[in-house]
């Protein structure tokens, strides 16, 4: 479970939402909430005045931060609040060198053509060096759900699966949690069409993989004492937990990601990435080990 969380805000409905979730499901953890005042971008710059553009958006960062304290402090919780200066994303990263967690809020779906990440939230995801949490939900969606809810957690028998795995088991385990493996079947077509020809032993290979992949998802559910479901779906890896977490009315998305490669900067993953930019639904990402590079 997350020991230092670090929430970013600026005054949005989607950082709100972001605030809302981490005090929810952190109830123990230390909050570092922090405001970016960017010099080179300013939305509220107007003419006249003796107070200069940056000045009014250091003011308004400022009662941005003391609203969310008193969140806080409604809740019986503690935060600490720091204006900084400079790129937002960059003071970001900054910050979560600091922290074990981060949780950000997104611009969710675009009523356009599908949902999409904002700039600074998807900088932060490509490179932060902590697991990240990603709330597109509206806050008053947050507000109304019951935590920890219904959790979907991918496994496709890598060590950051594994390690998604465990962060929800260790972080929620009063959810309903359930396991799902992706077949990525090369054909659509029910078991009784393919009896008998050799799609037949593809599937009997892919669906004895899943099961063993789940058997060792329920030996470290069983390790904490938890009892999981599983699931498989005979489509890709991100279709396929897209559709389920749609289909299933699923809270949340845990899954895993690359880890932080040594001689470049951090990448979650071509999977991880396409579920994060469509899902409507919160996902975290739990770092994996680090991956050497190749010889």
């Amino acid at each position: 479970m997350p020991d230092h969380v670090l929430v970013p805000i600026d005054g949005s409905e989607q950082a709100d939402a972001a605030l809302e979730y981490a005090l929810v499901s952190f109830l123990d953890a230390t909050f570092s909430v922090v405001f970016v005042v960017d010099p080179a971008h300013d939305h509220e710059a107007s003419v006249g005045g003796s107070d200069t553009a940056f000045d009014r958006t250091k003011a308004r960062g400022k009662r941005i931060l003391e609203r969310a304290n008193a969140r806080a402090e409604d809740r019986g919780l503690e935060i600490t609040t720091e204006l900084r200066t400079g790129r937002p994303h960059t003071e970001i990263l900054e910050v979560a060198t600091r922290v074990d967690h981060v949780v950000l809020g997104t611009h969710g779906r675009s009523p356009i053509t599908s949902p999409f990440l904002g700039r600074v939230s998807e900088a932060v995801i490509r490179r932060s060096p902590v697991s990240t949490t990603v709330v597109p939900e509206p806050v008053d969606a947050v507000r109304a759900r019951e935590f920890p809810g219904r959790i979907l957690v991918p496994l496709d028998g890598s060590e950051q699966a594994d390690a998604a795995l465990e962060y929800a088991l260790e972080t929620f385990p009063e959810s309903e949690l359930t396991v799902l493996h992706a077949l990525s079947l090369p054909f659509d077509r029910p078991r009784a069409d393919v009896e008998g020809t050799y799609l037949e032993a593809i599937l009997d290979d892919r669906e004895a993989r899943a099961e063993t992949i789940f058997e060792d998802a329920r030996e470290i559910a069983t390790e904490r004492g938890v009892t999981i479901e599983t699931a498989v779906e005979n489509e890709s890896p991100a279709r396929a937990t897209l559709d389920h977490a749609e289909t299933n009315d699923f809270d949340q998305i845990v899954m895993g990601t690359h880890g932080r490669s040594l001689p470049a900067r951090l990448i979650i993953g071509s999977v991880a990435e396409r579920v994060t930019r469509r899902s409507s639904r919160t996902i975290t990402l739990v770092r994996g080990r680090p991956t050497e590079p190749s010889t």
